[in-house]
């Protein structure tokens, strides 16, 4: 294992990972699946883009009134159901920051229906969606059907929607059929159309723009008489389509950018997702949650306006927030998932509806939608869940039918059996998955790159270069800082090992020993020469012509070594770096696992002293606990990074308290 903020910092403990094996291993690909066809939208793109969030419902005037009305009446109805939360999560409004949600469309990927960022790959899960929206991921498909009494309540249900079509408006407006309804008594006919309405203004909006849905009926009646519905998958599936049409969208060439992009999902639920998990893009205010509302409750009438090249810069950075449902936040009652320490659950314990559903959030499947089917790989973003990260697999699709795609989906007949991560457990990531992601995912200042086949403004052009020019030159300063520290290391090492075994090497030529100037043949000069240069190519330093005199140590000699790495370009990329660290990485001995150099002995030469040979294993050994010990040092800084973060956003929780009061 390595660090996900720092790969050359090797890790040893026991690693959990998320497995998804819905078909037998030898029938898995040999290689982890990758993205093929990702192309990250420029500025440009998205500084020209024309998306209509129509899906983004907002509370009706006397929406919260008709929700306090009901609920005394149908709450526990509601929580049979699994959809209280999700009905409190409507009265909430949640504001637009379109900045965030484009910049996020940047770099989605369609094929894994994940966001490719420099650090790895995140998404909205479903356990997101369970968290955040409030809808569960258990129970029957939306795509089911009725039978029997439930039949004649929906018939019912489509002559009332039909009297809409004869008013004057032509449709049934949300407006008007919540004034209608609001009226009744609360009977079994005005709950049915509440619900209705939430469906299609909050759940699985549509066109015609603000009206209710005929086709949602049939869900609203099953709904009003207690059935659990897993609505989690369905409103993920719509949010995973619309993320991928507006990929399309910011990438397509200008000629199709005719008209607008109208999309439906509720993407207020991907502005919760931003806030949670993205600290530098979360509103300056937040709201102290009362005992029982949910989560996005302090998310409510709160927001803030970015700029793209602020997103873009924020989206960069590896300052994620990988699984913020596991920190406790003051009156939100943490589901029973969230356990104090690692369990595995098995046999009745998994029974339980909330653990039940933190499986459901782990298994890959395909998300069953209303009117689409889109695959779902928690697998790729393990971390997500508390989990390692490994190479992700490929997980074939299953969708020719809903029917099919629903049996790889649902857990409920199945017997489980699952680790539930601590809260307090630090993921990490393989050291192939690494190398893997660097080699596979293209630079992200792919994404401020000019388009070459998009003219752009002469502000957008100058923008775009000065962003460029500064990340490439952060980049390389970075790299050049890193490497010169290596080679300077590696050099160092092999000067003052050479310094001090020097006085008893053994010359090719006879068995004298030389007390201070060794001679080498000819062909042992020159095969030293070789090694010498191949040992600088493969540490990415140009050979030097210059060569220390036949086999004589020469401190100017030496100095100049010094001077030379420090002075050196470094141009060789990151890619080439792990991939050469890897190529070595079996030939090395136990050193080698533990830190990022080893020391060769000079060719040609033989150590015939113990005492040189015992020198020579403290002095490697102590470097050895020196690379030990800084590692455990960066660590415990990470650590007082993370509780720093925390307490900060402790501060502002408490300023918002403290105005509150005031």
């Amino acid at each position: 294992m390595v660090s996900s903020s720092d790969p050359l910092i090797p890790i040893k403990r026991a690693a959990w990972f998320l497995d998804a094996k819905p078909v037998p291993v030898q029938e898995l690909p040999r290689y982890p699946f990758a993205p093929m066809m990702h192309v990250n939208a420029s500025p440009v793109h998205l500084r020209e883009s024309k998306v209509l969030f129509r899906g983004w419902g907002s509370p009706l005037r006397k929406w919260g009134e008709w929700v306090d009305k009901l609920r005394p009446i149908y709450g526990d109805l509601w929580k049979k159901s699994g959809i209280l939360d999700a009905i409190s999560v409507s009265t909430y409004k949640i504001k637009k920051d379109y900045a965030s949600v484009l910049g996020l469309a940047g770099v989605w990927c369609g094929e894994t229906n994940t966001f490719l960022f420099p650090w790895g790959e995140a998404t909205v899960t479903l356990e997101d969606t369970m968290v955040l929206g409030g809808f569960p991921v258990l129970g029957e498909p939306v795509r089911g059907s009725l039978t029997g009494e439930l039949v004649e309540i929906e018939q019912k249900m489509v002559k009332e929607h039909r009297t809409f079509n004869r008013s004057t408006s032509k449709k049934a407006d949300q407006s008007a059929w919540m004034k209608h309804y609001m009226e009744r008594q609360g009977d079994e006919l005005e709950h049915t159309a509440f619900l209705a309405l939430w469906l299609s203004r909050f759940v699985f909006p549509g066109p015609p723009v603000k009206t209710v849905k005929q086709h949602l009926l049939p869900i609203a009646v099953r709904l009003g008489r207690g059935m659990r519905i897993a609505l989690a998958p369905a409103v993920l599936a719509s949010l995973y389509r619309d993320m991928s049409a507006i990929k399309d969208y910011l990438v397509a060439d200008n000629s199709q950018k005719a008209e607008p992009l109208v999309v439906w999902a509720p993407f207020n639920l991907l502005q919760l997702w931003v806030w949670e998990h993205f600290l530098t893009l979360r509103p300056e205010k937040q709201n102290l949650i009362a005992n029982g509302e949910p989560r996005a409750a302090r998310w409510h009438d709160v927001g803030r306006k970015l700029d793209l090249s602020f997103v873009g810069s924020a989206l960069e950075s590896s300052e994620f927030l990988w699984h913020p449902y596991m920190a406790r936040l003051e009156n939100w009652s943490r589901p029973s998932f969230y356990k104090d320490i690692g369990v595995w659950i098995c046999g009745d314990a998994s029974k339980d509806e909330e653990l039940r559903s933190f499986a459901q959030c782990l298994r890959a499947a395909e998300l069953v939608g209303v009117d689409c089917i889109e695959h779902y790989l928690p697998h790729r973003v393990a971390m997500q869940f508390g989990f390692d990260q490994d190479l992700p697999c490929h997980v074939p699709r299953s969708n020719a039918m809903w029917e099919a795609a629903w049996e790889t989906y649902d857990v409920t007949s199945k017997n489980i059996a699952f680790y539930v991560p601590a809260p307090p457990f630090k993921s990490d990531i393989t050291r192939q998955y690494s190398i893997w992601w660097k080699q596979c995912m293209p630079s992200y200042s792919k994404l401020v790159e000019n388009d070459t086949q998009t003219q752009g403004s002469l502000e957008d052009i100058k923008w775009q270069s000065k962003v460029v020019a500064e990340k490439n030159m952060k980049r390389i300063q970075t790299l050049t800082s890193i490497k010169k520290r290596k080679l300077q290391e590696f050099y160092d090492a092999m000067i003052s090992d050479h310094l001090l075994s020097g006085n008893n090497y053994v010359s090719g030529d006879d068995d004298s020993v030389e007390s201070q100037n060794f001679q080498l043949s000819a062909a042992e000069t020159e095969k030293q020469n070789i090694c010498s240069t191949k040992q600088k190519e493969h540490m990415g330093l140009k050979p030097s012509n210059d060569r220390v005199g036949k086999g004589t140590h020469n401190p100017v000699a030496s100095q100049s070594i010094k001077s030379e790495i420090c002075e050196a370009t470094i141009s060789t990329s990151l890619e080439n770096e792990y991939k050469v660290m890897m190529e070595d990485f079996d030939q090395r001995n136990g050193w080698g696992s533990a830190y990022d150099y080893i020391v060769l002995s000079p060719p040609g030469m033989n150590i015939t002293s113990q005492e040189a040979k015992l020198k020579l294993e403290q002095a490697l050994e102590k470097r050895i606990m020196m690379k030990a010990e800084e590692s455990e040092l960066e660590m415990q800084i990470k650590v007082l990074k993370e509780e720093i973060t925390a307490i900060e956003a402790r501060v502002m929780d408490l300023e918002s308290v403290a105005e509150v009061q005031s």
